[in-house]
């Protein structure tokens, strides 16, 4: 730090609400100056270190190692300075965003996501629903909820819950169809696969491993349509026992090859390697791993 520490601050200060913004005209619009003076002033920063921080684009930024490394060693201290000169700061407001799997959303997880927002009025959630791996840092988002493994492990990964797989079929199907003893005569049935597992993996105790990668009759990167269609007689599905646990008790599905266990899926939360969390992310983390046993159980 120079002798004019105080500048440099003021910048570092625009530099990391600018990294939490995720834009310029966002920042801009927070900090009620405009867009060419937040760039002009990121620039200046910039010159003074003698490095590039950010990477910029039309929609959003890019932190560079240096840019990361900056926002690291300097977040914690300016969430402080912020809360000592606008303590209400300190309240649980501002603009959530969130990436979440479309199915996983609507289907498992909404219930939980209204609850928190009732509770917390003045927290806005922006919910990018996407079952493609997007870049949490171009998007500006807050917390994901992902399924499998973590994408970027720059990203802190807390288990959320398991999802535990298996096939399922409607009895109509399967009163007209062959009868199927092993996994091998999936082939000679019409098949449901959906995003994200369109190969199955499948275990029996004695049996060992079978793994299948044949053709489908449907295929879906829905979950919730995946469901529907089974239940309409579209074949048998491989998918979340947790997704049809009404369909089961219903008797509108029933297990099929119930001795071969399907592979299981790790949901987890991701957020930023943050030394001290915003307070609006830290509550929908501690919320949401509240819920997870009634999520997920």
């Amino acid at each position: 730090m120079s002798n004019n520490a105080g500048a440099e601050i003021a910048l570092i200060h625009l530099f990391v609400h600018l990294v939490n913004a995720g834009s310029f005209t966002q920042v801009a619009k927070e900090l009620q100056m405009p867009v060419a003076t937040v760039s002009r002033k990121i620039s200046k920063l910039e010159a003074h270190l003698n490095t590039q921080l950010i990477m910029r684009s039309t929609r959003r930024i890019r932190l560079t190692e240096e840019g990361g490394a900056l926002f690291e060693r300097y977040q914690g201290v300016i969430a402080q300075l912020d809360v000592l000169n606008h303590p209400s700061k300190a309240k649980p407001e501002g603009t959530l965003r969130l990436a979440t799997p479309i199915s996983i959303t609507s289907m498992l997880l909404m219930e939980a996501i209204t609850e928190f927002s009732i509770a917390y009025p003045d927290i806005q959630l922006h919910i990018s629903q996407n079952n493609q791996t997007i870049d949490l840092i171009d998007e500006g988002v807050d917390v994901a909820i992902v399924g499998g493994a973590q994408p970027d492990s720059s990203w802190v990964s807390k288990l959320f819950g398991v999802l535990h797989y298996g096939l399922f079929a409607a009895p109509s199907y399967l009163d007209k169809a062959a009868a199927v003893s092993h996994p091998k005569q999936l082939v000679e049935h019409n098949l449901v696969k959906m995003w994200p597992l369109f190969n199955w993996v499948l275990i029996h105790k004695q049996l060992g491993e079978f793994y299948y990668e044949g053709p489908a009759k449907l295929t879906l990167s829905d979950i919730h349509g995946a469901v529907k269609a089974t239940v309409a007689g579209a074949g048998i599905m491989y998918g979340p026992t947790k997704f049809v646990e009404q369909e089961v008790a219903s008797g509108a599905l029933v297990p099929v090859l119930p001795q071969w266990q399907g592979e299981t899926r790790r949901i987890s939360l991701l957020y930023h390697q943050r030394s001290q969390q915003p307070l609006k992310v830290q509550l929908f983390l501690d919320f949401m791993l509240s819920k997870s046993a009634s999520i997920f159980g």
